[in-house]
């Protein structure tokens, strides 16, 4: 069961709030590639990275009878081609992950880890005006298991991500202890020095 911190669920419950929740974007393309679009009418910066204000919209999840997996659907504005671009080059970026979450324009620093779900995308087309993406919903067949992995001496966290925190000038992380050392922020690396280097524990 996924919590939202306090502060969001009062956020969430109240009748009226000054400040907007958005969708935000992740798109991680199979090439490595990362574009991240917000559902906003200007960039926000979430997480110490910017997420450009870009018109799509997500369709409900579509249900089926015959014990399919649910599969939703991710429209793109495809006027400027911006994103078509990589699809040619990435044969429709079938097999590249999207992350989508929703985040409160006033509370951007808080902890939403906990509200994101990752999807697949199963197939893509496009028009003049269009992106579409299906997109496959979570399934526990594609979610690790192990959640984490216990690893002595590199980081599971995402340099400059949430659980990093890390907020200097440094723009490069190799996720290693030494590196996180070097640059002053062991009290948030993400491994387990204590273990034995000689071998590996899954809890």
């Amino acid at each position: 069961m996924k919590t939202l911190p306090s502060i969001l669920v009062r956020e969430k419950n109240r009748l009226f709030t000054p400040d907007p929740w958005i969708v935000l974007l992740d798109i991680n393309l199979s090439d490595t590639t990362k574009l991240y679009f917000c559902s906003n009418n200007e960039d926000i910066i979430f997480s110490s990275r910017i997420y450009t204000a870009f018109p799509f919209f997500l369709e409900p999840t579509k249900q089926s009878s015959k014990g399919d997996i649910p599969t939703i659907s991710l429209k793109l504005c495809n006027v400027t081609q911006l994103v078509q671009s990589y699809l040619e080059d990435l044969d429709g970026a079938v097999g590249s992950e999207i992350v989508v979450r929703v985040v409160n324009a006033g509370y951007l620093s808080e902890d939403y880890s906990e509200s994101e779900t990752r999807f697949t995308v199963l197939s893509s087309e496009a028009d003049a005006e269009w992106i579409t993406f299906t997109l496959g919903s979570a399934s526990p067949l594609r979610r690790r298991f192990p959640q984490h992995r216990f690893i002595s001496l590199h980081c599971n966290w995402e340099f400059k991500g949430l659980e990093c925190a890390y907020s200097g000038s440094e723009e490069e992380c190799d996720r290693s202890f030494k590196r996180c050392e070097a640059i002053g922020n062991t009290e948030r690396f993400g491994g387990f020095p204590g273990l034995n280097l000689n071998g590996w524990r899954i809890v």
